[in-house]
């Protein structure tokens, strides 16, 4: 019985990946401005900044010249299942390099409301890094995986 629902949930995450894909592929623009939008919607996933993602992802799209459509796609990263694991991951790079960590916690409101700074400012930190090296290979893949597709499709037309 549980068998068959591992299977097609995997099947479903598989198929949203697949979409994915298809999105980027159908954006008519040049493959480095795509890939800079895709990387600008992944690196500020990272970030704990939840109600400025779009704004942000947008903002520094729209600086490097990049596809506002692919910056969408790319934010996608972010979501509801994955917040809180690179949250976690966040807050523990931003405590190896500035902060002290916390040796008590509780997953009550009010224990993060008491605690926002000891929680935030160390989450914030690290989530640059892990920022900047997500955009800068999001960048790489996303170019070399159009570029190959145009490539692909160039073959066949000749």
């Amino acid at each position: 019985m549980f068998q068959g629902y591992k299977t097609r949930k995997m099947r479903y995450i598989l198929r949203l990946l697949k979409l994915q894909k298809y999105k980027i592929v159908k954006i008519k623009d040049f493959p480095e401005a795509v890939a800079i939008g895709m990387a600008w919607g992944v690196a500020v996933s990272f970030t704990p900044l939840l109600g400025f993602h779009l704004i942000t992802c947008y903002l520094g799209t729209w600086i490097m010249r990049g596809n506002i459509i692919a910056a969408t796609v790319g934010t996608i990263i972010g979501n509801p299942w994955t917040f809180p694991f690179i949250f976690y991951f966040d807050y523990k790079i931003g405590t190896i390099f500035f902060f002290k960590e916390m040796n008590y916690y509780e997953f009550k409101v009010k224990f993060f409301v008491e605690n926002f700074a000891h929680l935030f400012y160390p989450t914030l930190v690290g989530s640059i890094p892990i920022a900047i090296i997500s955009w800068f290979l999001t960048f790489y893949f996303c170019r070399k995986f159009l570029y190959k597709r145009i490539n692909e499709k160039n073959k066949i037309r000749r």
